[in-house]
């Protein structure tokens, strides 16, 4: 069935956290690996000799005391890349992406292949190296078009890739959006589309809003069909972000020793094994939050490992 819906009205069905580590997990996973991937970032582990090896000790030990402040506003919106990446690649708002791709079914007159039954994120972006391979993840570009595609250029200038494959035979598709974690209002402007290349299609997007909604919009700029989904600053999932970035923020500036205000049972247990890890090389924390993003709660997910942010396994 498709979906009915076509706009703030009638807001979607809320995302219910059946596990609360997983939760919290995936908000400091998704920042970290921020820090470690993105490119842009002025202080940066990346600018270190021994990167790809460091450790929060590291940055905080070779860095301005206040690093984190001046790159907080940039983390907010970048990081969101990856924590959107990170929270669609689990089960919980699956709902929320069916929908998504129903919506596109439904503006471009056409009926995905029934096999494609799995769906993953990944992040695009010259800015990411989480982008490095992304041009071997997918086999087609939606839509399809019959104008000469640089593949390359497509996933440069996006911030996300949704793939959709099938179990039954290899054929991924990837469909393209943008991510604007502090102005998704412009999704709502011919301006900022014109800049963007037609074969991105969806975006995701933080708006203002006191209702703490999730809800989709669409738009058609210059003949071009295309599905924002929108989520209210003061939903609660940004909230919780908010108060991840600010505990990181807490952190560097007084240290591992100092104890963070409890939030949470969850939480708290977080703060103190990051805490714990500070001196650790920063692959050992990673591992260390990937038990708690569940691999039963992953999409497609079914070889008991989660190697990076984007990767969920369908084989």
């Amino acid at each position: 069935m498709r979906s009915k819906k076509r706009s703030i009205i009638e807001p979607l069905s809320p995302i219910i956290i059946p596990e609360h580590k997983s939760y919290w997990a995936t908000h400091f996973y998704s920042i970290l690996k921020c820090m470690d991937c993105h490119k842009n970032l002025k202080w940066s582990p990346r600018r270190f000799q021994e990167f790809p090896i460091w450790s929060l000790s590291l940055l905080r030990g070779n860095l301005p005391i206040n690093f984190f402040e001046y790159i907080e506003s940039y983390i907010k919106n970048w990081g969101f890349q990856y924590f959107i990446t990170c929270l669609f690649n689990q089960k919980v708002g699956s709902h929320i992406i069916i929908e998504l791709i129903e919506r596109l079914e439904d503006l471009y007159g056409v009926c995905f292949n029934k096999d494609l039954d799995l769906f993953s994120f990944h992040v695009s972006g010259i800015d990411s190296s989480l982008s490095d391979d992304l041009n071997n993840r997918f086999a087609d570009v939606f839509p399809f078009t019959a104008r000469d595609m640089n593949s390359h250029d497509l996933i440069y200038y996006s911030d996300l890739c949704l793939i959709l494959d099938s179990s039954i035979q290899h054929s991924p598709v990837g469909i393209f959006g943008e991510v604007e974690g502090i102005y998704g209002s412009h999704f709502r402007s011919a301006r900022y589309w014109s800049k963007k290349d037609e074969l991105c299609v969806f975006g995701i997007g933080v708006v203002d809003g006191k209702q703490k909604l999730i809800y989709f919009e669409e738009s058609n700029f210059n003949g071009i069909p295309r599905v924002h989904l929108m989520f209210e600053r003061s939903h609660f999932i940004l909230d919780d972000y908010l108060k991840v970035l600010s505990c990181l923020n807490w952190l560097f500036m007084n240290g591992p020793h100092r104890k963070y205000p409890s939030v949470s049972d969850e939480f708290d247990f977080f703060v103190q094994q990051i805490s714990n890890k500070w001196s650790n090389p920063i692959q050992d924390v990673f591992s260390f939050l990937e038990r708690f993003i569940s691999g039963s709660e992953l999409v497609g997910f079914n070889d008991g490992k989660l190697n990076i942010i984007t990767d969920i396994q369908t084989n």
